[in-house]
């Protein structure tokens, strides 16, 4: 699992980059009036984020069928709840570049959940590889 986490993370750290820079040399390039100084809290906020949800998931101990689903599900509301917060802190403290922040916010946020998608995926199928199933102890306690 910490080779799959190694690369998860290098997945992270590489889909952040891109996308950081690539949406703001378009921000500065093609929409220069919804640009802000304070850019790179949002590539920060979703790469911290992101590692802390990949060693969760990938230290969770399965025991049960929905355990993984259902911590992923939580990460997302979380991180979602977080965002908010972000983006009020922000409001509080420049209303003059909220409008400019919260469309990056979510603009990265949607990209941002096509990455967290494909690493739930890849954890699961990791999981159903490499894990033994979980119905066999329950079968195996019915036999006896």
């Amino acid at each position: 699992m910490s080779k799959l986490r190694r690369k998860f993370i290098l997945l992270l750290t590489l889909f952040v980059v891109v996308v950081a820079f690539g949406t703001w040399l378009v921000l500065i390039h093609y929409f220069p009036e919804l640009a802000f100084k304070d850019y790179p809290l949002i590539p920060l906020f979703f790469y911290t984020v992101g590692i802390i949800s990949i060693y969760i998931l990938t230290n969770l101990k399965i025991d049960r069928p929905n355990k993984l689903l259902n911590t992923f599900m939580l990460i997302r509301g979380i991180k979602m709840f977080l965002a908010v917060i972000l983006a009020t802190f922000y409001w509080l403290l420049d209303r003059a570049e909220i409008r400019s922040f919260a469309i990056m916010l979510v603009a990265f946020y949607l990209c941002y959940l096509f990455l967290e998608t494909y690493i739930y995926i890849k954890i699961e199928t990791w999981n159903k590889k490499n894990l033994p199933p979980l119905n066999k102890k329950k079968n195996d306690a019915k036999k006896i």
